[in-house]
């Protein structure tokens, strides 16, 4: 009988020097442990460096050790621990699961645990619960040490900030002709000048933000509202909650610290807080005694060249040919080099939805997803049925079967809402009735997205049902029979 042929997995959470040093011990430790082995052959180390152990699907090295093992290119895989191999139970689970029936053993170390023996999968779910529950509490820890900071007044400008340069003592520096790119935008807007208007002078000018990219109307909002500029500092204005970035408003998230003059201020208090007196009175319509129009496809029409926003104009305004249209972004704004894509009438899209709507109502499709959904709650349902089995037979802990059984049934409660929502509820067929002129209600109950692309404008549903239909303008204002509608 031949040599096993043994692999060894390596993985180390950051990328700092320390880890890197474990990283390399690590390696150096399988290749002396197998070197001059009679009945092993070492056929590979898979390393993953500065890689997070939660979810295994993101570690490239550990999908091409599975790849080689269906392959039959191992026999045995050794790791130092369970929590290198994988913190999350239920991937762990899977993968020892997966190897076991190619035929190939993992052995991990630490535990002294081989997934061939009998009462395996009882003592690695006790050791991944004790490892996910180590995630959790060095995660709080990491949470605790970056709010302590931020109360004893560290600050943080993240990748850079026009105007200011950080330093190693954790205090900002001004950069002189940064900060006058700064204090022109201020002086523009206080001055009455819009946010577009001071972006397309900057770059004019060929001034660039501190990423060295072009100015926008963005980018010159958020620099007027950035409270360092005037040298205060508010702190844990975005947490991330589960890898997903989120905006902390009012401290909805996490505490958040503001402190006042934490450093130099590029423009005075009292022009910070006019200009964000200026930002309110023109965001509120009433203040200014010029109320907006409200438009019911606002926020909802998207450019399918540039992906930017339409938004409503008034194309030739105080002419007889006045007319509402929609036009991207970014056509408007930079011209045809930036996008070339076609501007429609308002009354034409709202023609086109009751068109698109009506053949909705007549066809009721469903979208591919309710299929894909209802696969996931038959795969949630049979491991929720395993994992009963398992606690049925003692095999399972009390405490490690109610964790994952609510976490089984989380997942089941949204996935079960999402596909009610897809399919809606019988009570509601009330509301699929054909319509013969736009309604307002009608839009916003059925439609999550509507995309202009060419002469071609395609209504996205609520349950990812795409219609589209084809439009013309008609001829231009200007031009002979513009008010005849062409066919």
């Amino acid at each position: 009988m031949g040599k096993k042929r043994v692999a060894a997995y390596v993985r180390v959470s950051t990328a700092s020097d320390a880890q890197i040093h474990s990283y390399e011990f690590q390696e150096q430790y399988w290749r002396g442990k197998f070197t001059n082995d009679p009945d092993r052959e070492l056929v590979g180390i898979y390393a993953d460096r500065g890689i997070s152990g939660n979810s295994i699907k993101k570690r490239d090295q550990f999908q091409a050790m599975l790849q080689d093992a269906r392959g039959g290119k191992l026999d045995v895989i050794y790791t130092k621990s369970v929590s290198r191999f994988a913190r999350n139970t239920v991937d762990l689970l899977d993968a020892v699961r997966e190897l076991r029936d190619l035929g190939v053993e993992v052995v991990f170390e630490k535990e002294n645990i081989s997934t061939f023996q009998p009462a395996s999968e009882l003592y690695l779910t006790i050791a991944a619960s004790i490892a996910e529950n180590e995630l959790q509490v060095d995660s709080e820890r990491q949470q605790w040490s970056v709010r302590h900071r931020y109360e004893n007044g560290w600050i943080s400008i993240g990748h850079g900030m026009c105007g200011y340069r950080m330093l190693p003592d954790n205090t900002l520096e001004i950069v002189p002709e940064e900060a006058e790119i700064i204090r022109r935008i201020f002086n523009m807007y206080l001055a009455g000048h819009g946010s577009d208007t001071i972006a397309r002078a900057l770059n004019k000018d060929g001034l660039r933000t501190s990423a060295g990219k072009p100015w926008s109307h963005q980018t010159v909002l958020r620099a007027l509202e950035n409270e360092k500029y005037m040298g205060d500092t508010l702190s844990m204005k975005s947490v991330k909650r589960h890898g997903v970035k989120l905006m902390n408003t009012d401290g909805q998230y996490a505490p958040r610290y503001y402190i006042e003059d934490t450093h130099p201020g590029i423009v005075s208090k009292e022009d910070f807080q006019a200009a964000q007196e200026l930002r309110q009175q023109r965001k509120n319509g009433k203040i200014t005694g010029q109320k907006r129009a409200e438009h019911p496809f606002s926020g909802l029409v998207e450019c399918g060249l540039c992906h930017s926003r339409y938004i409503h104009k008034v194309n030739g305004s105080g002419l007889k040919w006045q007319s509402d249209i929609w036009a991207c972004y970014t056509n408007l704004h930079k011209g045809a080099s930036a996008c070339r894509n076609t501007r429609i009438k308002d009354e034409i899209l709202k023609e086109k939805f009751v068109e698109a709507y009506n053949e909705f109502v007549r066809e009721r499709p469903l979208s591919n997803a309710a299929a894909e959904i209802t696969g996931e709650i038959q795969k949630l349902e049979r491991a929720d049925d395993e994992l009963s089995w398992l606690a049925l037979r003692g095999l399972l802990p009390k405490a490690a079967y109610s964790v994952e059984r609510q976490q089984i049934k989380e997942k089941l409660n949204a996935k079960r809402s999402q596909l009610q929502k897809l399919k809606r509820d019988q009570n509601r067929d009330l509301d699929y009735f054909l319509i013969t002129e736009f309604s307002e209600e009608k839009l916003k109950e059925f439609i999550t997205k509507v995309i202009v692309l060419k002469g071609t404008v395609t209504f996205v549903f609520y349950n990812g049902v795409e219609i589209s239909r084809s439009y013309t303008n008609g001829k231009p204002g200007n031009a002979k029979g513009w008010n005849k509608k062409e066919a």
